[in-house]
This record gives C-alpha cells, structure tokens and sequence, in this order.
C-alpha cells in the first residue's frame, strides 16, 4: 500500500484528501478504516470508531481518494485514520493518515458573540470616531450556520431593529466578510455589506467598508473601520 500524503492538514470547515493505492494479487475481501481522536477511539466514527468500505472488493489494484472535512471540534488534537487492507487469503497491509486542523477564520467569528468598540471614520479629515454610546452594548452573534443573532443591549438606538440582519460568509482567503439585512417595511429589498479583513484573532477583529454617502454631499467611497471585541 502507499499512502499520499500520508499528512493533511488545514483550516476547519474545509476540505482535505488523500489517495491510497495499493497493489493486492489475491484480491481484495476487506477494506477498514478506522479513527482515533488523541490516540482514544472515535467512536462516533462508523461502528465503534471503524468504518467497512466495500469500495474495492475484488480489487487486484487501486487508487482510492478518500475525503475528510475538517472538523470545528478536532482543532489542535491529534486525529488519526487506519486503512487496513485484507486479502482473499488473510494477508493484511495498513497505512496511517494524520490530520492537523486548524480553526479557520469562519470558525473564530462562530465561537463568540462581538461588540463594537470603534467606528473610525477614516475618510474624515482628521479620522473621526462614529461609535455612539447606544451602540457600545450591542451584541453580534455569527453562528456557524452562516445565519446573525443581533442583540441590541439596554441602551437603544432610535433606528434599531429597522434592519433586519439575516446571513453573513468569509470568503476562503478570510480577506473578505459579507452580512446581508433587509429593511422591516420592504423584506424584498436587501442589501449585501461587503468588508475588507484588516485583522482578525480570537479576541479582536477589525474591518473596512467604503460607503456611498453621495446623498449627503460627501464621496461614493466614505471609508469606514469597524472593530469588534470578544465579548
């Protein structure tokens, strides 16, 4: 058998792959694979942690891909898969996969609700800060399934709740973050926001929008940096 790579490793949420060939002159009778998380059986994985393929019974050659995405729970631990590969007359070979995953971008901004703690209006001359006191205890909630949870907190702004937020997505090169919302009084007009990543660790966040404020005397691209805290 071989195994390419027999190494995989990426971000949470994503795709990784691996091709196993294997050359078996009587045949092949059973195929396992089997996973361990920290060296502890998974046994959520197949049955008691192993799972029978029968992909390639019969098979006298092979190259079989297999495909794992990389799970949000298997950060930073040590996940492990076992092919065993048995022939028609009880010979066996095997080959072991380790996967490294690491938390995505998507991944930090799912794990905890956000705060705004500043609004820099970049394009003003000087850069002004537009973070109002209503806003400092608002709370943004990204969950995993792409949908938002806004919590506007005790101290109101007038227009809060007149939009409703609905979905958000980071692109694969985390360098862009797109929300949507639609207006309360016309649930048919919906307007994408579209945020350039400046930065973005587990506990602070920070993105750019240009606005177009063109209605009010100013510029199409009125540039503005927003920055999130942990909450």
């Amino acid at each position: 058998l071989k195994l390419a790579p027999a190494m995989v490793s990426g971000k949470s949420g994503f795709p990784v792959s691996s091709v196993l060939s294997g050359t078996v002159q009587n045949g092949v009778q059973n195929f396992y694979i089997s996973k361990t998380v920290n060296l502890k059986i998974d046994s959520s994985w197949g049955t008691n942690g192993v799972l029978t393929l029968t992909d390639l019974s019969g098979q006298t050659s092979f190259d079989y891909t297999f495909n794992y995405i990389l799970q949000d729970d298997e950060v930073d631990k040590l996940v492990g898969f076992n092919y065993r590969i048995e022939d028609s007359k009880g010979k066996a070979s095997e080959k072991d996969l380790t996967v490294n995953t690491i938390a995505s971008g998507a991944q930090i901004i799912a794990s905890h609700p956000w705060k705004v703690t500043s609004k820099i209006w970049l394009t003003d001359d000087p850069p002004s800060e537009n973070v109002k006191e209503c806003e400092k205890d608002d709370l943004f909630t990204y969950k995993r399934d792409s949908t938002i949870l806004l919590n506007y907190g005790a101290s109101g702004c007038l227009f809060d709740g007149l939009n409703i937020f609905t979905t958000w997505s980071l692109s694969e090169d985390e360098k862009t973050f797109k929300q949507s919302y639609y207006s309360v009084f016309d649930p048919s007009k919906v307007t994408i926001e579209t945020y350039t990543v400046k930065t973005l660790t587990k506990d602070k966040w920070v993105i750019e929008i240009a606005l177009d404020l063109s209605d009010f005397g100013l510029s199409e691209e009125e540039l503005f940096e927003y920055t999130y805290e942990a909450y």
